[in-house]
């Protein structure tokens, strides 16, 4: 009997609509951040340790390629395995096998990546670590609409997406239990990630079909993973759109912050990494606050359209104050802003495409997968953008930062955020 089937048939979803009891849900809610963990350390950390260990001379260079491929596996990956949980079936139901088997896949990844001798090597284990990670957030992120109701989305996706504000924190302080290992500083998160996981898996009331003989999974039906029609489902591929437009400016903060402190603030290069701390630290617990609370008000005001483009305009105001910037209590302004419109947009817009899945829960580890899909696409397409808009007006280099229009590449953020809010507008399925 396959283990994978057609998702048009009836399912049987244990209870649905009922909601997730306290204790599986902040199990749940813990597995998220987690996850998020065992890939965002890497990306934000310790991947890049790694090249230059092994790359000292070219280490610029291979941690782009390295990255470039990772997030190439990572945006395939992502709805592919989603269609697939969304057609398993198995006694242990459609959700957990992609979970354990994501866990320890990418588990295995970052060891290959600890222990690689040369930059390929390295690139192939990243490349099976984004495929691991994304056979497990695929399943794990349609768990909010397999169990959690429409009027309890804002408050859940809320928590969810502290995990993701949250997650390198949490990484950096494992780091700081073992600063002197690389290998640690790969894996822990991973096992940390492993063991939550699988608490998951055995409290999770996993949804199961029903048993019924199901047409082969066909080629056609995978390519569709990656494509929403938008004249069918209009308000779907404009929720997607905001968000890919959204991340832009996020993903330019994340990997150009540093840089403009450098450059516009003035920060010494032996300073950069104490005061990027204190900035992260202010900007993530400003949206791990907004994350919550915006959530909640969202589902006490039955709304997610104003939340979301309030979150956007908001980044937008963000950039266009920090973009300004030449001193750091104007640039704190700014990031303040942006950490508001994080943590409210993670939260709210989750529950947004959450609610317009194009098809329920039929298809909704796929396409949710879309929807991290869309926060992916940015980490191709902005490093590709930014020369261009550095290259405005560009100054002298600033000591430790390649020579660049930083102000302009943050104001580019805030029109990125500007569009994403005003893609919002068109959806009409919800509120």
């Amino acid at each position: 009997m396959s283990a994978v089937d057609d998702p048009s048939v009836p399912l049987d979803t244990g209870a649905p609509g009922k909601g997730l009891t306290l204790p599986v849900l902040a199990v749940y809610v813990f597995a998220n951040l987690c996850s998020w963990t065992a890939i965002l350390t890497p990306i934000a950390i310790t991947l890049a340790l790694r090249v230059r260990e092994i790359d000292p001379a070219g280490a610029s260079a291979s941690l782009s390629m390295v990255s470039a491929i990772g997030a190439v596996f990572g945006i395939v990956a992502n709805p592919v395995f989603g269609r697939l949980s969304d057609r398993t079936r198995s006694r242990f139901g459609m959700r957990r096998p992609w979970m354990l088997g994501g866990i320890a896949a990418a588990t295995c990844g970052l060891g290959i990546v600890a222990a690689a001798p040369s930059v390929a090597v390295l690139a192939g284990g990243w490349a099976i670590t984004q495929l691991g990670v994304q056979a497990l957030l695929a399943p794990i992120t349609a768990v909010l609409a397999d169990h959690v109701p429409a009027h309890q989305r804002g408050r859940v996706g809320g928590l969810i997406s502290v995990g993701q504000s949250a997650a390198t924190t949490v990484g950096a302080g494992l780091l700081a239990l073992n600063p002197t290992s690389l290998t640690w500083g790969l894996l822990a998160p991973a096992g940390l990630a492993a063991i939550v996981v699988a608490v998951l898996c055995l409290v999770l009331p996993d949804r199961r079909h029903d048993g019924s003989p199901r047409p082969p999974l066909s080629a056609r039906e995978i390519l569709a993973s990656f494509w929403v029609d938008p004249r069918r489902r209009p308000d779907f591929a404009w929720a997607l759109g905001g968000r890919l437009l959204v991340f832009m400016g996020v993903t330019i903060l994340i990997i150009y912050q540093a840089y403009f402190l450098l450059s516009r603030i003035g920060v010494a290069p032996q300073q950069i990494a104490a005061v990027m701390f204190g900035v992260l630290l202010l900007e993530n617990t400003v949206a791990v606050v907004t994350n919550v609370v915006s959530g909640w008000l969202s589902d006490r005001a039955g709304r997610r359209k104003a939340f979301v483009a309030g979150a956007a305009l908001v980044g937008a105001a963000g950039f266009a104050v920090a973009g300004v910037a030449t001193d750091m209590p104007l640039f704190l302004v700014g990031v303040t802003l942006l950490g508001i419109a994080k943590g409210a947009y993670g939260a709210v817009d989750l529950a947004l495409v959450t609610d317009l899945l194009p098809a329920g829960k039929q298809d909704a580890a796929k396409d949710m997968g879309l929807f991290i899909v869309a926060g992916l696409i940015p980490n191709l397409l902005s490093p590709l953008l930014a020369p261009l808009v550095l290259a405005i007006g560009a100054g002298a280099a600033a000591p430790g930062v390649p020579a660049g229009n930083y102000s302009a590449l943050f104001l580019a953020g805030g029109v990125f955020m500007l569009l994403g809010a005003l893609a919002v507008r068109p959806i009409r399925g919800v509120r």
